[in-house]
């Protein structure tokens, strides 16, 4: 598969002109819009989300990853091979969480590029043709990433980040925080903007109306509200800063 993550939004030219691409060059090869709300122009977010979603992933995938702020600056293009999964974006730190956790890990940066390259979209004209070339088994023009310095991986970023990374259609908000099997047992509070929330299993385990967190689909820490929005009451958005603590 081609799965597609971007912070394009459904509105505007951008995801279908990149999808277009994607499917033009590669008809055989499933697509997916895995995301097209990836958080907005934010890379580091960005970070800890993909790497949570990519438990959906399986070997031989390409991870078209565009959240690219930086777009036609010196900032390379990349392709990073995380245990048989291959991700193509800029080198801003997209794929940075995902490289630390992988059992083993290959970057290369693109040394391709069609005459025509606009200035200010590398998704459609690089990335994309790039993510069918690889999901086509066709060479790509690479090189390994020791020959190029430009590049540095943004590693002051914590491998846990306790923020909103995204908030959802329904106002739930996903942390960077990495939830392990068993959480709702460690009877851990939340803290978001002074409100403190309990842990709960799901949403039905607690009253309509009251906000708890818990261990969401994908494996994050998520808060939220039953039947409610939580971005709403507790005036949280992306950055947010979120503190976990013992229950006493």
């Amino acid at each position: 598969m081609i799965l597609i993550f971007s912070d394009f939004g459904v509105t505007g030219p951008y995801s279908g002109a990149m999808r277009a691409v994607v499917q033009r060059r590669s008809p055989d090869v499933m697509v997916c819009d895995l995301m097209v709300d990836a958080p907005d122009r934010n890379p580091r977010a960005s970070a800890y989300l993909l790497a949570a979603l990519s438990r959906e992933f399986q070997p031989g995938d390409v991870v078209l990853g565009v959240v690219d702020p930086g777009v036609g600056s010196q900032r390379r293009g990349i392709v990073v091979e995380c245990d048989g999964v291959f991700y193509v974006g800029p080198d801003n730190g997209m794929f940075e969480i995902l490289i630390r956790r992988a059992g083993s890990c290959r970057i290369q940066v693109i040394d391709w590029q069609p005459e025509n390259t606009s200035a200010s979209f590398h998704g459609r004209d690089i990335f994309a043709p790039v993510a069918c070339m690889i999901a086509n088994g066709e060479d790509v023009a690479l090189r390994d990433l020791e020959a190029d310095h430009r590049y540095v991986p943004p590693q002051s970023w914590p491998d846990d980040l306790a923020e909103i990374i995204y908030v959802d259609t329904y106002g739930n908000l996903m942390s960077g925080v990495r939830a392990p099997k068993g959480w709702q047992a460690r009877n851990q509070i939340v803290l978001v903007n002074g409100k403190s929330l309990p842990a709960a299993r799901t949403f039905s385990d607690v009253e309509m109306g009251q906000g708890f967190h818990y261990r969401n689909s994908i494996g994050l820490c998520e808060i939220a509200v039953n039947c409610g929005r939580a971005d709403q009451a507790f005036g949280a958005e992306i950055g947010t800063a979120v503190f976990i603590r013992p229950e006493k």
